[in-house]
């Protein structure tokens, strides 16, 4: 199956105001942050159209998208659950990928692996999920809360494929979640460390 996919970059960042700038446009080996996501979206083979939603808390990272011809859905900034709702009520898609900008290692096999499970598993809202041992491991910092899925202490790491049309309508949806163990999927870049630490993986693929 095919979805559309959906990439949230209008955010504060405030964790990342050490860097200076916009999170989405943080040079990361001298690409922006979100050209890493963008391709990695538009090399799976099960996602159709990207969208890419912005807010006046990234004008640079709008302005970036728009001379590039990528489609731009604008929100209000204010915060996330809200900002998601307006992005998804402008599609037209029946399923969305989201994903956030600030996953630089994410691949299009790991995208094509998600949206696979979520046409299999038969619910509305499937989640990624990361083993918490991993995050450790990496010495990254979570930025959710902690849960178990089969047994297996886990946190979400901000990609999701959803039913856009129930979950525009309010409708409370089926949950299901997939435990991913991969280090790429376990680093979502929010600090100078996490920075590094992407640099170093993408050095190391090169």
């Amino acid at each position: 199956m095919a979805v559309d996919a959906l990439i949230t970059a209008g955010g504060k960042g405030t964790r990342m105001r050490e860097l200076g700038g916009e999170k989405p446009m943080i040079p990361v080996l001298g690409r922006p942050l979100i050209d890493y996501v963008l391709d990695a979206v538009r090399g799976s083979r099960s996602v159709g159209d990207v969208y890419v939603s912005v807010s006046d808390n990234t004008p640079l990272t709008r302005a970036y998208l728009k001379e590039r011809g990528v489609n731009v859905i604008e929100t209000s900034g204010e915060e996330y659950a809200h900002d998601l709702g307006q992005a998804l009520g402008a599609l037209r898609t029946d399923q969305v990928l989201i994903c956030p900008a600030d996953m630089p290692l994410m691949s299009s096999r790991e995208i094509d692996d998600i949206i696979g499970g979520y046409s299999r598993s038969g619910v509305e809202s499937y989640s990624v999920a990361i083993p918490h041992e991993m995050l450790q491991r990496l010495g990254a910092r979570p930025t959710t809360y902690r849960f178990t899925v089969g047994g297996v202490d886990t946190v979400l790491c901000g990609i999701s494929v959803v039913d856009r049309k129930k979950m525009v309508s309010g409708a409370v949806l089926t949950e299901g979640y997939l435990v991913m163990r991969s280090e790429d999927l376990a680093l979502n870049v929010n600090t100078a460390d996490d920075l590094r630490a992407a640099e170093k993986r993408l050095r190391e693929r090169a």
